[in-house]
């Protein structure tokens, strides 16, 4: 195999293959990326065995056609490197070049048998299909609650990808909130019935991240056989295996039930509170609003041995006076994650769940559970004010 590449257009999809390898694997060939040339072009393969992708590779030209392990540690670090283009790579029996003007690199790579098979879409049928655009909007806002990392219960580190209701849902939960994102099916039947899978957050939020690389009009075809989910789109195959657990009903906790609404500009909003984590976000990490109907909201945190924040930001709230207090990271999270100018705040009390929607819209919520405030929390914020 013997290519001719051009770095600055080739970079872009070595880099998506680049992020689906299993790096952290004792398997070696999972920490490279199988490369398929052809009279078609240049085909880039990588698995770390839960995610998987394929991608036709642009501003590459075959030489000679053939198949070739590429290790990420050095090769990989190569291709980003060198400062020459267009370069060369050539394999013949496994032993590799690179050539870039004056430089010249050898490496070892691996037998093209040992690369681990990878899943197909033969049986797969079809879930749903959507816009680029909008399944990257709904994968960014409704994972942002989830647990990435938590192994145990496994829903925790998994997104939910529902068809209910001519629409497409993705919702996640760590256990002390959940957010949910949808958005309406062309052509869907409404009163068909709902279907459901549940994916890894770390492989959605790759995925979304390339997403982001395509025209938002560009349809992505959705594929499932019943333990593999494909996303196809021109050039781009990504599959993920599924998690074999079970989503709870998310739909029993959410309650429009609410005593006080806030509505204030999101930017107004998202930089107060980034002020307020500055002095408490290695201590208490606790922000307490105050919410008054035709008052300013009041926003103040403390940290005991660093000092104290007092914001105001303006607002228009309605309903019952409120005093409530909310972990500022994940208050941050559900503000930050969803798209729009003005936000709203529904309120269920001191103790009961708080909502986060888009104004006018049910789109998006970010339920959050607020901290019981200590009556000395209370007192001390009520002399404040």
């Amino acid at each position: 195999m013997k290519l001719e590449i051009v770095q600055s257009e080739f970079m872009k999809y070595w880099s998506m293959a680049e992020k689906v390898t299993g790096t952290r694997s004792t398997m070696a060939t999972l920490a490279s990326v199988l490369c398929v040339a052809d009279e078609t072009g240049v085909m880039l393969n990588s698995t770390d065995l839960k995610t998987t992708i394929r991608v036709k590779a642009e501003g590459v030209t075959v030489i000679e056609p053939g198949k070739a392990i590429l290790p990420l540690k050095v090769v990989g670090e190569l291709f980003k490197k060198i400062i020459v283009s267009p370069f060369t790579v050539e394999v013949d029996k496994e032993k590799g070049t690179i050539s870039a003007g004056r430089s010249h690199y050898s490496f070892t790579t691996y037998n093209v048998g040992d690369f681990p098979d990878l899943p197909s879409p033969r049986a797969a049928e079809e879930f749903t299909r959507v816009s680029a655009g909008e399944l990257s909007r709904v994968l960014a806002e409704g994972g942002i609650a989830g647990a990435p990392n938590e192994d145990f219960p496994k829903y925790l580190s998994g997104g939910l990808m529902q068809i209910s209701g001519g629409e497409l849902r993705v919702v996640a939960t760590d256990g002390r909130r959940l957010s949910l994102s949808k958005t309406v099916i062309e052509n869907a039947d409404s009163a068909s019935s709902a279907r459901e899978m549940l994916l890894p957050l770390k492989s959605l939020e790759e995925y979304q991240r390339i997403l982001t690389s395509f025209a938002p009009d560009q349809e992505v075809e959705v594929l499932q056989d019943g333990s593999v989910t494909y996303f196809n789109m021109p050039g781009v195959q990504y599959s993920v295996r599924c998690i074999d657990s079970k989503f709870p009903n998310y739909e029993r906790i959410l309650s429009d039930a609410s005593t006080t609404q806030m509505q204030a500009d999101r930017a107004a909003f998202m930089q107060a509170l980034d002020r307020i984590n500055i002095v408490v976000g290695d201590n208490s990490r606790v922000v307490i609003l105050t919410l008054s109907p035709g008052a300013a909201m009041g926003l103040s945190g403390r940290a005991p041995e660093i000092g104290e924040a007092n914001e105001s930001v303006d607002a228009s709230i309605s309903g019952e006076p409120l005093k409530v207090a909310f972990n500022v990271g994940y208050l941050m999270a559900g503000i930050k994650a969803f798209r729009g100018s003005d936000v709203t705040l529904s309120f269920n009390g001191s103790e009961g769940q708080m909502m986060i929607t888009r104004p006018g819209g049910t789109d998006f919520i970010y339920m959050l559970m607020p901290i019981k405030l200590k009556s000395m929390d209370v007192s001390e914020t009520a002399g404040e004010s």
